[in-house]
């Protein structure tokens, strides 16, 4: 006598293509040779009469599947949103730091700049100077030169005046 069993589970081995279903009860002991394990439902004579729940069962997992990869897909889409998202945050604060950071080193040069330029002119004043107290040097020594030279000329002249025929 054949007792018939429920099928709890089926599925698809995929290390050879079998489609199994686990029997409670005990299955068929004189076609399975084994209670509770595994059922290659090609060769098995239940079939016939579980077909149907078999294929509606198989068609039910596959649609669970698929609902769980358009979830699984759905997930990684919004992750890669989320990343994105977050990338694009850093990328607008590490942006606006790095123009800080640009306007505090051209501040900075224009500072350097401006010292230096501001150092160039006090060195051009102080060389200005320089020339023109040189020159005022030179200008007094050529007049006193000027004037000592009168002063011989003077001096001689008058030595010159006291023997001039002139005066005798």
């Amino acid at each position: 006598m054949v007792q018939r069993s429920t099928a709890q589970s089926c599925g698809d081995d995929p290390t050879n293509g079998f489609v199994f279903c686990f029997f409670s009860g005990g299955g068929l002991a004189e076609s399975s040779g084994t209670e509770g394990g595994p059922v290659d439902l090609r060769n098995e004579p239940r079939v016939g009469s579980l077909s149907g729940g078999v294929a509606v069962d198989t068609t039910l997992r596959e649609q669970q599947l698929q609902q769980e990869l358009v979830l699984l897909k759905q997930q990684q889409e919004l992750q890669k949103q989320l990343l994105f998202a977050e990338f694009q945050k850093k990328h607008e604060v590490l942006t606006r730091q790095h123009e800080v950071q640009l306007q505090e080193h051209l501040k900075q040069q224009q500072e350097l700049l401006a010292a230096k330029r501001q150092q160039e002119l006090e060195q051009k004043r102080k060389l200005e100077q320089q020339r023109h107290e040189e020159q005022e040097k030179q200008r007094l020594e050529q007049q006193l030169l000027l004037l000592r030279n009168k002063e011989k000329g003077r001096e001689s002249s008058g030595l010159n005046h006291s023997f001039s025929p002139k005066c005798w």
